[in-house]
């Protein structure tokens, strides 16, 4: 089934991700290309285990206040010259697709949009700053509502991604077509992963 390849792929790529060892940036895919190369030809590296917040829209209607809406979100990535010398960190900020780059922060606070043109390809708008980082993640994405950022990691994406039901629980039809990998975490034999234990798989 082409929904449970994904599912799987996710996560086959989102348990190893606590590693520390520093990784050179590969190819890019996604507006930000010319960035990452530019990186990567100047011998600069990118750290893994970078941090990945949600970002939440308010929302009401019919003047009532609703749960927030999940838009996309905000990766920080921490480079550092192969050659020694600080760390430098750019926010790169992403619809819910994360391979859909919209815009990125760097550590000097410029603020950059990426405005789609013709043949697929971006042109790149410079913001004017402003002073919290939600007002700036607000301008990328055009929003004029109030935004939340909600801390989170690639494993509770992954572990969001397979909980079809939302309810912090994989049982039943969540595991059945996964073999039994994930429900080897499944430490005191009640046939359901939380989070909790989804967490201590090492790999996939």
């Amino acid at each position: 089934m082409p929904r449970l390849s994904l599912l799987l792929s996710l996560v086959a790529l989102a348990l190893p991700a606590c590693s520390s060892q520093p990784n050179r940036a590969g190819p890019a895919r996604s507006a930000s290309a010319d960035l990452a190369s530019r990186i990567d030809r100047s011998d600069w590296m990118v750290k893994q285990g970078s941090s990945i917040w949600r970002v939440l829209e308010a929302r009401t209607v019919n003047g009532e206040t609703r749960p927030p809406r999940h838009i996309g979100y905000v990766h920080a990535k921490d480079y550092r010259q192969g050659r020694g010398g600080p760390v430098q960190r750019l926010y790169e900020i992403t619809s819910l697709n994360r391979t859909e780059v919209l815009g990125r922060i760097d550590s000097l606070g410029r603020v950059t949009r990426f405005d789609p043109v013709r043949n697929g390809t971006f042109d790149e708008r410079s913001l004017t700053p402003a002073g919290r980082m939600e007002d700036n993640v607000g301008a990328i994405f055009g929003s004029s509502l109030e935004l939340t950022l909600e801390a989170t990691s690639e494993r509770r994406i992954a572990f969001a991604t397979l909980d079809s039901d939302g309810n912090g629980l994989l049982a039943g039809a969540e595991l059945d077509h996964m073999g039994t990998r994930i429900l080897s975490a499944d430490a005191n034999g009640d046939k359901q992963v939380d989070f909790a234990e989804f967490d201590t798989l090492d790999t996939f």
